[in-house]
């Protein structure tokens, strides 16, 4: 019975370190795996880079001006940051779902960055330290914790 348990006891270990190997290669074949959105009313395509591309929270907010700006075809100097604040999104569609997608049904850490041009509005939406995204209005949802949300 003792040898019994035993054996199991170092099934379950190489087993394990098994799993843990073919993880670990799997994420390390340096790959970036990227959504795109669509086009829609005229927004440029854009890749949701989240795991690879790590920034500080200044960086975040200087790619979404720098990427906004390029949108618009504006100098950054006519964007203005509305604010940056830390939210947890409701899936992984970090608060932009794709109409017809399928996202995973769980809470997201995440950032929400907002940016104005005169009266408008621009959103961008982004992991901690990921690579932030535009979202269009159309497609934002709100986060299920926020700004005032206690």
């Amino acid at each position: 019975m003792i040898k019994l348990l035993s054996l199991c006891k170092r099934a379950m270990i190489i087993s394990s370190i098994s799993f843990v190997f073919v993880s670990c290669v799997a994420c390390s074949s340096g790959k970036t795996e990227a959504l795109t959105i669509e086009k829609e009313e005229g927004a440029v395509d854009q890749e949701k880079s989240q795991v690879l591309n790590r920034m500080t929270p200044k960086q975040q907010v200087d790619f979404s001006k720098q990427d906004l700006a390029t949108r618009l075809g504006l100098d950054e100097s006519a964007i203005q940051i509305s604010g940056a604040t830390p939210v947890n999104w409701r899936s992984g569609a970090l608060g932009c779902p794709k109409p017809g997608m399928s996202y995973t049904d769980v809470l997201v850490p995440g950032v929400l960055i907002y940016l104005r041009v005169g009266n408008t509005a621009y959103r961008y939406h982004a992991i901690p330290n990921g690579q932030p995204f535009y979202c269009p209005k159309e497609w934002a949802e709100p986060p299920a914790v926020g700004p005032g949300a206690d």
